[in-house]
């Protein structure tokens, strides 16, 4: 019952956070006959039978973010949804196949107005669920309310990997310090995600709530470049004691480049074993008729771990439904 209230409460807050900011809350659909492309996330595949028994490849949606974006190219405006959405991943006490997702799209909006939206989510989510601005977790108590931690991701780096810049020279080279070995025909992506998720994010929001920001362009699809500083994007992540909470970016409105990074995507998927993978033309459309906007996904199910002082998302779900990976 805890639980039921808990997520019960965040939700109201949630409502009333985009009701007063003048949002529309949307639903689009789960089943998708084109995945998300993220070299990152793998979609779920989902056979569909047709009325003569001919069956037809769906994915079950990562994100709505293909399905919110054709909205707003059709003039819905400000938008968000809460969405049970589905990844091809192992489970783990951060990880389920399915969780509960918010994802919002703010109009007129670029990242920095995103980053403002998610801090203010989380601080009324916890003063509903908490009644105050502070959380505590394995003995240690943040102040919501007081200023969080903002740098780059370069930054972040620096700190915690003693890495200067994203070159896969020094990214191989911190990694050999640590005895990694490393795939000399791999790309800096290689490099950097075994630094990030081995090094610098167990670290991220570990005093204070942390926001990290300007990622890499070889880490956002979707994302746009950010003005005067090549190779960097208008992207952000939100931590909490190690654990990722929101991630959101300046929308890239830009449909040639973006066919060109989803194109790139595709190859990396299939070379890992993905297969079926086929670019929605639609949903480029859509984009070429993007306002300029900002978005955010916000995983609900970790943002109740942390206020009920959970250690395993396993307890903040409902009676879970048995799908593992």
């Amino acid at each position: 019952m805890e639980v039921l209230k808990a997520r019960a409460a965040m939700e109201k807050a949630v409502r009333a956070y985009f009701d007063m900011e003048g949002f529309m809350e949307v639903t689009t659909p789960i089943a998708l006959p084109f995945p998300n492309l993220d070299p990152n996330i793998r979609p779920v595949p989902l056979m569909i039978r047709d009325f003569s028994g001919c069956p037809h490849r769906h994915w079950l949606h990562t994100s709505p973010e293909l399905s919110m974006k054709k909205l707003i190219a059709l003039g819905a405006g400000s938008i968000f949804q809460l969405a049970q959405v589905f990844r091809d991943e192992e489970s783990t006490v951060h990880h389920r196949c399915e969780f509960t997702m918010l994802e919002w799209y703010r109009m007129g909006a670029d990242y920095e107005d995103a980053i403002q939206d998610a801090v203010k989510i989380i601080q009324k989510a916890c003063r509903s669920v908490r009644g105050s601005s502070s959380l505590s977790r394995s003995g240690t108590v943040w102040d919501l309310a007081a200023p969080w931690e903002d740098m780059t991701m370069l930054e972040a780096f620096s700190r915690y990997a003693g890495v200067d810049s994203f070159s896969k020279q020094e990214m191989t080279a911190a990694l050999g310090k640590r005895g990694y070995s490393c795939d000399p025909d791999a790309g800096p992506e290689d490099s950097f995600f075994r630094l990030y998720v081995d090094v610098v994010e167990p670290e991220l929001g570990r005093e204070k709530p942390t926001i990290v920001r300007d990622f890499p362009d070889f880490l956002g699809t979707m994302a746009r470049p950010k003005p005067g500083s090549p190779g960097v994007l208008e992207r952000f992540e939100i931590f909490i004691d190690g654990l990722e909470l929101a991630n959101g970016y300046s929308e890239l409105t830009d449909a040639q480049e973006l066919r060109r990074r989803m194109e790139r995507v595709r190859e990396s998927l299939e070379s890992d074993g993905v297969q079926g993978l086929v670019i929605d033309d639609g949903f480029l459309e859509a984009v070429r008729r993007l306002p300029d906007c900002a978005g955010v996904s916000l995983g609900m199910d970790r943002l109740a771990m942390l206020l009920l002082e959970a250690d395993d998302i396993g307890q903040v779900v409902f009676p879970y439904s048995g799908i593992t990976t």
